[in-house]
């Protein structure tokens, strides 16, 4: 592989990942600018060794990149807190990589066909959700409960039989309580207090209240 074609490539990752990391810093996201040019730069980087080193794995290789980072996302997770924030930053910064290695193989088309798409989601449907929740209210539903397995799935379950989007989810936990604050939207002429019921009676419920 010629030094042009390998500078092109690089380039070429700094520009897409630039894309995705200079919208995640307008809306004053953890991981910005830097940090989206580094994973798309790094992730072409590898890719590029992978196919030039003689006697090499591209595909294992570009695995390992993958999996390097889901644990990176996982942090960026974490870093929020209690509140399971990041979710979205996290899956941009894979969703690079993933970029990354596209450009490092050739696939340019792919590879930039991908940012734009990514970039389109990132900024129209965030505007998208943003009129669909007006025509809800806001209101935030707080549960006590012994922490056992599947409690949030099992509220969550609840609150979509009510028509109830999940905007937010913010988690108090212990080895044995877990305190659960759901920030939501409720559709018109939702019935509040049988929601209420209805998940008061699961198992190991202590307290419902809205707030």
């Amino acid at each position: 592989m010629g030094y042009l074609k390998i500078f092109f490539k690089l380039v070429l990752a700094m520009a897409l990942g630039g894309i995705i990391g200079w919208e995640r810093e307008t809306v004053n996201k953890p991981a910005g600018l830097r940090t989206y040019v580094l994973t798309c730069l790094g992730a072409t980087l590898i890719t590029i060794i992978s196919i030039t080193l003689p006697g090499s794995d591209p595909g294992r290789i570009a695995a390992q990149v993958v999996s390097s980072m889901g644990v990176l996302g996982a942090m960026v997770v974490l870093r929020e807190g209690t509140a399971l924030r990041g979710i979205t930053t996290a899956i941009a910064m894979w969703l690079m990589a993933g970029v990354g290695i596209a450009i490092g193989v050739g696939e340019y088309f792919a590879a930039i066909v991908t940012t734009l798409l990514a970039y389109g989601v990132l900024v129209f449907l965030r505007s998208f959700e943003a009129k669909i929740l007006k025509h809800g209210t806001g209101r935030v539903l707080t549960v006590k409960a012994k922490n056992r397995p599947g409690l949030i799935g099992d509220i969550g379950s609840a609150l979509g039989s009510y028509k109830v989007n999940i905007v937010d989810i913010k988690l108090e936990i212990s080895e044995e309580e877990a305190e659960i604050s759901f920030k939501v939207t409720t559709p018109p002429h939702v019935d509040l207090s049988s929601l209420l019921q209805k998940i008061q009676d699961f198992p190991d419920i202590q307290t419902v209240r809205w707030e």
